[in-house]
């Protein structure tokens, strides 16, 4: 369901509100655009003056108050919040409020533009991916991936500079520290993984403990200075996987 209500005078505006909204505002999104002033106390106090802006009632009562540019919002209100309409002294006035924690807000409507309603319905979770998790997902499931015979004995190992990625044992019972990077490896990854063979080395008293920088693209300086301090690297590619009949990889993807 979709309704919409262009250039109304606020008599019009508070109607269609009350109609489309109001009486189902768990079912509807209400979005207003025009002109309009901004009173706000609770996690501060704030003033904002007369500018055109939209206001974005959600269906669960969050409140979103954007400016013609940038990304986030200029005030919000939280989610469960209420919200009334009335009008007063030839405007048309919002009011948001929340009682735990109490929040408040008045917007004044001099000019509207637009009025929407729109019912939507959206049940997905968010899935991330392309992070360091995939990569350490992908090994810890074939740990084949780094060479025959590798085990794997602990994700996320704490040691005194820090938190190894994994940690494991070769086919010989040699000690191998894990350092994955999500995309790019750089010159500190290097250095990162050097301070966590040393101090695997003091904890455990072996000669010789095997670190290796696993990341989609590793630099061929990178890979100089890992030679130079005695390491390893692999280029494992970040597998996507999307929740759908339609499985692309990174390639399709730009970084």
């Amino acid at each position: 369901m979709t309704k919409n209500l262009v250039n109304p005078n606020n008599i019009d505006a508070l109607e269609f509100i009350k109609k489309n909204h109001t009486n189902k505002p768990d079912k509807t999104m209400l979005i207003l655009a025009g002109d309009c002033m901004i009173d706000y106390n609770g996690r501060a106090r704030s003033i904002l003056d007369w500018g055109e802006r939209v206001i974005m009632i959600k269906q669960d009562g969050t409140l979103l108050v954007h400016q013609p540019e940038m990304r986030e919002p200029i005030n919000w209100q939280p989610t469960g919040s209420k919200t009334e309409f009335k009008i007063k002294e030839d405007k048309l006035v919002l009011k948001s409020y929340i009682k735990k924690p109490p929040e408040k807000m008045k917007i004044k409507f001099r000019n509207i533009k637009l009025i929407n309603v729109i019912s939507l319905r959206d049940k997905a979770k968010l899935i991330i991916s392309g992070m360091e998790l995939d990569i350490i997902n992908r090994i810890m499931d074939n740990p084949s991936i780094i060479e025959e015979g590798f085990r794997i004995v602990k994700r996320e190992k704490p040691v005194k500079s820090g938190m190894i990625d994994l940690f494991g044992y070769d086919k010989n019972h040699i000690p191998v520290i894990i350092e994955v990077k999500r995309s790019l490896a750089n010159i500190s990854s290097v250095h990162q993984l050097r301070m966590y063979v040393k101090d695997i080395k003091k904890d455990i008293d072996k000669a010789k403990v095997r670190g290796i920088l696993c990341a989609p693209k590793i630099p061929d300086m990178v890979k100089h200075l890992l030679s130079d301090y005695g390491l390893e690297w692999m280029e494992v590619e970040r597998k996507i996987m999307l929740p759908n009949d339609n499985q692309k990889t990174l390639k399709e993807f730009t970084i």
